[in-house]
């Protein structure tokens, strides 16, 4: 079991949890552009069940490409955003790198949504890259 703990920019949303991360990607799509207001968002992936948030959040759902139903979850306060959910992946919560404390583990495994990326972005020529969401 992996310990995992974070918190948004003014710390009054946190989150902690003990579990296996499954998988961790940076996303270059045009809605994780917007959301982070930056070129990518990378993502940590675990068990819903395994993290426990303290702190009020606030959500914003919208629709994605696959039409399934994308969830922000976001601190009310300072606004930044500490996690997503997509409706088609029940069970699952994507943490944002950004927040995570444990930098060592934030180790992308691929680029997805690639022609989606801004095209000066840099990205590690050793990691698997698709040009939408892998099947």
């Amino acid at each position: 079991m992996t310990e995992i703990t974070g918190s948004c920019l003014c710390g009054n949303v946190s989150y902690k949890g003990d579990g296996e991360i499954k998988m961790v990607i940076n996303c270059h799509c045009t809605d994780c552009q917007q959301a982070t207001c930056s070129s990518h968002a990378t993502m940590v992936f675990v068990s819903e069940d395994a993290v426990e948030f303290t702190g009020e959040t606030s959500r914003f759902d919208h629709p994605a490409d696959s039409g399934n139903t994308l969830t922000k979850i976001f601190c009310g306060t300072c606004g930044s955003q500490v996690a997503g959910k997509n409706s088609g992946r029940q069970g699952v919560i994507g943490l944002r790198a950004g927040c995570v404390d444990q930098k060592e583990l934030i180790k992308p495994g691929a680029n997805i949504y690639c022609d989606s990326a801004i095209p000066s972005t840099a990205m590690d020529p050793k990691l698997k890259k698709f040009p939408a969401m892998p099947g």
